[in-house]
C-alpha cells in the first residue's frame, strides 16, 4: 500500500505541474467550441493528408520501444522484459458539405525480447457515417471488425503467471454494427439506437477460451427535453441480450435492461458532456448463476479549464461478462465501477503534457471475490513538425484482491516516434 501512495503522489505532482505558467498563451487564442487541447487544430503541426476527391487520407506509422516490469501481471515470480511495437494506420475522412463518411484501418504488432508468448498482432477496420436527412433528422451508423487480445491483467486471463510456462495470450475477433436515429421536436428530442456485437474467441479451448464466444444485441430509446441551449434532460431505456454459442456445460445466456436519467451539458468551449444514473438488472437463464441488479451510471464531462488545459472526468458502472472462478464458485458477472480523471496541458506550441489517474472496482457476483485497481500515468508529446512527433509515457497499475494470487503491481515505460503524411 505505501508503494501505491508514493506513486499516486508522483502522479498528483505531475498533474499539478500541468498548471505551469501559460508560456504559450500569447500564441493561443480562445479554444474552439467543444474541442479539447489534445484535439485542437495546429496548422503548423497537423499533417496535410492526401487529397482524393472529396476525401482526405491520413497514413501514419508508430515505432516504439517499451519496458514492462511485470509482463504477466503476477504477484510472485515477476518477469520483466523489453518489447518493440510497430503500429501502422490509415484514416480516411470525408470533406462533404453535408453528411459524413469515415474509415480507419490499423494494426499493432508487439514483439518481446524474452517472453515471446506475450507477442501479439492486433488489427482492425472500422467505418462510420452520418446522413443529414433534414435539419432535425440525423441517421448515423458504423461497422467494424477487429482481431484483439486480452491483456495479462484481465481477470479472465487463464495464464499461470509463471514465466515461460504461462499460456499464450487469449485472442478473439470482434465484429460490430450500430445505428442510431435522432429527431428533434422543437425542445423535445428522441434518439433510437441498436447495436450488435460478436465476440469470437479463437484459442484456449476451455472455460476461458472458445466457450466465451457469444453475441450481444442491444437496443435503446432516449427521450429528452432541451431546457436551454446549454442544458438538456433525458430518460433512457436499454435492453441487452447475450447469447453464447456453447451452452452445454455452462449456460451463460442472459437478458438485461437498464433505466437511467441524466443531463446533457454544452457550455460551448468550456464544459460539455453527459451525466446519467439509474438502475441496471441482468437475469441469467441458468439457475446456477445469480441474477444481478443495482445502481448503474455513465458519465463523461470535458472541461476546458483554460485555453491551454483540458480536464476530462469519466465514470461508469455496468454489468460485464466474466468467467472468473473463486473458491469453487463461478461468477455470473462482473459488476464493474470505474472513475478516472485525465488532464492535458499545452506547455508550448508543440509540447503537450498529460497526467491521469483511475480507480476500478470489480465485484464478481456469485463469489466472495472483489478486486480494487488503481492506475496512474503521465506522458509528454513533442511535435517536431507536421510529419513527425515523439511521445514518452509511463503507466503504473496496482491491484488488491480477495484472491491474493491475482494481486500485482506493474509499471510500463514507453518511448515512441510517429510519422504522418
Amino acid at each position: 500500500m505505501p508503494l501505491t501512495l508514493d506513486r499516486m503522489a508522483v502522479a498528483l505532482a505531475l498533474t499539478t505541474a500541468l498548471h505551469l505558467p501559460n508560456l504559450a498563451l500569447a500564441q493561443e487564442g480562445e479554444p474552439n467550441p467543444n474541442v479539447t487541447v489534445q484535439d485542437r487544430p495546429r496548422p503548423d503541426y497537423d499533417p496535410l493528408g492526401i487529397r482524393a476527391g472529396s476525401f482526405f487520407i491520413f497514413p501514419s506509422l508508430t515505432l516504439a520501444g517499451a519496458y514492462d516490469t511485470n509482463v504477466y501481471a503476477s504477484k510472485n515470480d515477476e518477469k520483466d522484459d523489453f518489447f518493440a511495437i510497430v503500429a501502422p494506420e490509415v484514416a480516411v475522412q470525408s470533406n462533404f458539405s453535408r453528411h459524413a463518411l469515415n474509415l480507419t484501418i490499423g494494426a499493432e504488432n508487439a514483439t518481446y525480447l524474452d517472453q515471446s508468448n506475450n507477442d501479439y498482432l492486433d488489427f482492425f477496420a472500422r467505418g462510420n457515417g452520418r446522413l443529414d436527412v433534414t435539419r432535425v433528422d440525423l441517421v448515423s451508423g458504423g461497422l467494424g471488425i477487429s482481431r484483439l487480445h486480452d491483456d495479462r491483467s484481465n481477470p479472465n486471463d487463464p495464464g499461470t503467471g509463471n514465466g515461460n510456462n504461462s499460456q499464450d495470450l487469449t485472442e478473439y475477433w470482434q465484429y460490430e454494427a450500430n445505428t442510431s436515429y435522432r429527431h428533434n421536436f422543437n425542445r423535445f428530442f428522441t434518439v433510437a439506437g441498436a447495436d450488435v456485437f460478436r465476440f469470437d474467441y479463437t484459442n484456449n479451448d476451455d472455460v476461458n477460451g472458445t466457450k466465451r464466444t457469444h453475441n450481444q444485441y442491444r437496443g435503446s430509446l432516449r427521450v429528452g427535453y432541451q431546457v436551454s441551449e446549454r442544458l438538456a434532460g433525458f430518460v433512457q431505456g436499454t435492453g441487452d441480450f447475450r447469447r453464447y454459442d456453447d451452452t452445454g456445460d455452462v449456460n451463460r445466456d442472459s437478458d438485461g435492461f437498464s433505466v437511467k436519467a441524466g443531463t446533457e451539458i454544452d457550455i460551448t468551449g468550456i464544459l460539455f458532456g453527459e451525466l446519467s444514473a439509474g438502475y441496471v438488472f441482468r437475469n441469467y437463464d441458468s439457475s446456477e448463476f445469480n441474477d444481478v441488479s443495482g445502481f448503474g451510471f455513465g458519465s463523461k464531462l470535458t472541461w476546458n479549464v483554460t485555453p491551454l488545459t483540458t480536464v476530462i472526468f469519466e465514470a461508469l458502472g455496468d454489468i460485464k461478462e466474466t468467467t472468473v472462478q473463486y473458491q469453487g464458485d463461478t461468477a455470473s458477472s462482473d459488476f464493474q465501477k470505474t472513475a478516472g480523471i485525465d488532464i492535458t496541458h499545452k506547455l508550448l506550441r508543440n509540447v503537450l503534457l498529460n497526467g491521469n489517474v483511475a480507480y476500478i472496482r470489480d465485484d464478481f457476483t456469485g463469489t466472495s471475490r472483489t478486486d480494487d485497481t488503481i492506475t496512474t500515468g503521465a506522458g509528454v508529446s513533442y511535435l517536431i513538425n507536421r510529419n513527425f512527433s515523439l511521445d514518452a509515457t509511463y503507466q503504473f497499475a496496482n491491484r488488491w484482491s480477495d484472491d491474493s494470487t491475482k494481486e500485482y503491481a506493474r509499471s510500463i515505460f514507453r518511448l515512441g516516434v510517429t510519422a504522418k503524411l
